[in-house]
């Protein structure tokens, strides 16, 4: 598992000091801005902000699922465990 977010990896630390220790690693888009938002469709050009998008990446490097919450948005972690879970072919 990897997080991405175009915010800085000040940002990030800050951000993983409020849910205890993270035990994945954070991606910083930030240079150039938004680079990997854009490869995968969540950029949003004229907010110059990226979209809150979860991603499931196979270990083929194909795309298996996504969903976009807006970026006001918020993600429901239970659903996506049961997700990553239904694709990996482990009961939910």
């Amino acid at each position: 598992m990897l997080g991405v977010s175009v915010d800085s990896r000040f940002c990030h630390k800050a951000w993983a000091k409020t849910f205890g220790e993270i035990k994945f690693p954070l991606l910083a888009d930030f240079h150039a801005k938004g680079a990997v938002s854009q490869a995968y469709g969540a950029w949003i050009e004229d907010a110059g902000i990226s979209d809150r998008a979860t991603v499931l990446i196979g270990k083929d490097g194909k795309v298996l699922w996504s969903e976009s919450v807006t970026p006001a948005g918020a993600r429901v972690p239970g659903e996506l465990l049961n997700k990553v879970r239904e694709l990996s072919g482990q009961p939910a």
